[in-house]
């Protein structure tokens, strides 16, 4: 997974020169909402003193300014749960019209709202359950056959459907169970990631892998290494705000404007001053990883670069 940073060696060069270079994808909060209460939600106490959904006005000035400085994707999360938004089919729609790649990350519960699961190149259903028994004592609501019946009708129109399990204390014994079932929907992947409690991570036994499934090594880095990474990756909450990155919504020392008052491209722009930032200040990433693997690229030199169209 994290070899994907190989696509985007040039930006990350330009990056350490200083250049302007706009985000390769953008993570769109539609909603704070949520019909759940995930008892290892990071973000808990920010949706609940801002439980709003972003508005048209701001959605329509981010996405035609992403478009024109080049953003090649969207991906709709959450924050809440993005179909929430009782606008969020329009907002899909828009984003595509304008040639947009779209991504949907969702608790799953309202699926069936959402007008064509087709647009979506990538839909991940956040079940962290195998039975219904589970999922409420997990995610605090009677959802679990709703979100197995949506997910085995968003499969019917599309095939890119799979299942993050986000694994802590009281969901951990299930997961060849959960592993089973991932494949009898048919599924594109299940992904185990462990939960954040704490301020650590959970540890988990992984069961045997298989073809479609995907272990999250999410870690604390013991390093400085530069998050270049997240300057690849924008990040807009429900109230048109803009933060560092998606693990620090809500927190003030990680704000950098609101889309509100002035242009994403603008407030893009003054991210460089956070180049260094120190990553030991992070929770678990998966950026983590990316930014290990460059660092191990970088150290190949220029000559990485120089011969990059010569296979």
């Amino acid at each position: 997974m994290e070899e994907k940073i190989v696509y985007y060696l040039n930006e990350i060069k330009k990056l350490e020169n200083g250049e302007f270079v706009p985000p390769v994808t953008c993570e769109i909060d539609p909603s704070n909402a949520c019909p759940l209460d995930c008892n290892f939600c990071m973000f808990e106490k920010y949706r609940k003193e801002s439980n709003i959904h972003m508005s048209m006005e701001n959605y329509l000035r981010l996405v035609y300014d992403l478009n024109r400085i080049g953003t090649k994707s969207i991906t709709f999360t959450g924050g809440g749960e993005p179909i929430a938004n009782p606008n969020f089919n329009k907002m899909v729609d828009i984003a595509c019209d304008l040639g947009f790649e779209v991504g949907l990350v969702t608790n799953g519960v309202l699926l069936d709202k959402v007008n064509r699961p087709s647009r979506f190149k990538f839909i991940r259903v956040s079940l962290d359950a195998s039975d219904a028994e589970t999922y409420k004592l997990v995610k605090g609501a009677d959802y679990f056959n709703k979100v197995i019946h949506n997910i085995t009708e968003a499969l019917k129109q599309n095939p890119t459907v799979g299942i993050s399990y986000v694994v802590g204390p009281d969901n951990d014994k299930n997961l060849k169970i959960a592993q089973t079932m991932a494949h009898d929907l048919g599924v594109a992947y299940i992904q185990f990631k462990p939960a954040y409690i704490n301020g650590d991570i959970y540890n988990f036994r992984m069961p045997n892998q298989t073809d479609e499934t995907i272990k999250t090594k999410r870690y604390k880095l013991r390093e400085k290494l530069p998050c270049l990474i997240a300057h690849l990756v924008g990040v807009v909450t429900a109230d048109g705000s803009v933060y560092y990155c998606c693990q620090h919504r809500g927190k003030m020392n990680f704000y950098l404007g609101s889309i509100a008052q002035e242009q994403f491209s603008e407030i893009w722009k003054r991210r460089l001053g956070h180049k260094n930032f120190d990553t030991r200040q992070c929770p678990m990433c998966r950026y983590g990883n990316y930014s290990k693997y460059l660092k191990e690229l970088l150290q190949q030199g220029d000559l990485f670069f120089e011969h990059k169209n010569f296979l």
